[in-house]
């Protein structure tokens, strides 16, 4: 019994076919391909010798394609569609396209929302996979491998990461609309303060501003603990206490007047954020779309 001969296809013998038809020619396509003429009939020898047929009819000038070369272009033309997909699907960040991402509450409720609308209007087949965390456990995520980016409210720095600051941001004191238009420093440890939990960025910035001003944690009447920016605004709006936010996280409430900022003797609080990536690590296309249009926020 004759043994069927095994198909090893080589893609640069099949793009060599495609574009001989594509071009009419077997000198356009050489030129195109930037390979010899000869070798070009070379790929094309191979490939006969290899499916036991006849796919094209040369003569001196011309040359004609056989039924068995019109089914294997048909196969050709399926199968680059098929490597370019697969192309296109693993630079989008794997199965699915997803590009997973860790970020703050602030950035992911306030930030990314706008920058990832941007993309996907330039490319509609980005997909991104949000997961909000505080700073420290968005760094964590990173270092561990299970997000491919990280946005933070602050730095803790290890020789593995790569840190972009991408913008700046104002943490203020916020009250119930009838609260005071501000307050003196020797107040504020006497007032019931709602925080933000262990490890958030919001905190820490304000924490690291009152140090320097003699006013350790410990003197705080801390009332409330929430984990998201959205608890402490409902908790400060219900009448609980004062808090630190984010001004970014406040603009609808300041517009309904129903709450206030309180100025804390002219003290200002800035925080910055960062865009976070193994260094070694590579980065997907979106993953790379996505650090770039952060950049452009500073």
């Amino acid at each position: 019994m004759k043994k069927n001969k095994e198909f090893n296809f080589d893609l640069k013998q099949i793009r060599s076919f495609l574009e001989i038809i594509q071009e009419n020619s077997f000198t356009k396509a050489s030129r195109k391909l930037k390979i010899g003429q000869a070798t070009i009939s070379h790929h094309i020898n191979l490939l006969e010798e290899m499916l036991g047929v006849v796919l094209m009819e040369r003569s001196s000038k011309t040359f004609s394609v056989t039924p068995e070369g019109k089914i294997f272009k048909k196969f050709a033309e399926s199968l680059f569609s098929d490597v370019e997909n697969l192309k296109r699907d693993m630079s989008r960040g794997g199965f699915g396209g997803v590009t997973k991402i860790a970020a703050s509450t602030i950035s992911s409720t306030y930030i990314l929302p706008d920058v990832v609308a941007s993309l996907k209007k330039e490319d509609p087949e980005l997909y991104f996979s949000i997961e909000a965390a505080d700073s420290r456990e968005a760094i964590e995520m990173i270092k561990e491998g299970k997000v491919e980016l990280g946005i933070v409210g602050k730095m803790l720095k290890h020789p593995s990461l790569n840190y972009y600051h991408i913008f700046s941001d104002e943490i203020v004191l916020i009250g119930g609309k009838n609260s005071p238009a501000s307050i003196s420093l020797q107040e504020l440890p006497h007032m019931p303060l709602i925080q933000r939990e262990n490890g958030s960025g919001t905190r820490d910035a304000a924490e690291k501003c009152l140090n320097g001003h003699d006013i350790a944690p410990s003197d705080l009447s801390v009332v409330y603990e929430c984990s998201t920016s959205e608890g402490v605004k409902e908790a400060v709006i219900s009448g609980i206490g004062i808090a630190f936010i984010s001004r970014l996280a406040i603009q609808r409430e300041l517009q309904l007047k129903s709450l206030r900022i309180i100025g804390l003797n002219g003290i200002t609080i800035n925080r910055d954020f960062y865009a976070v990536h193994v260094k070694n690590r590579h980065l997907t296309e979106a993953g790379r779309k996505l650090l770039d249009e952060l950049k452009k926020l500073k």
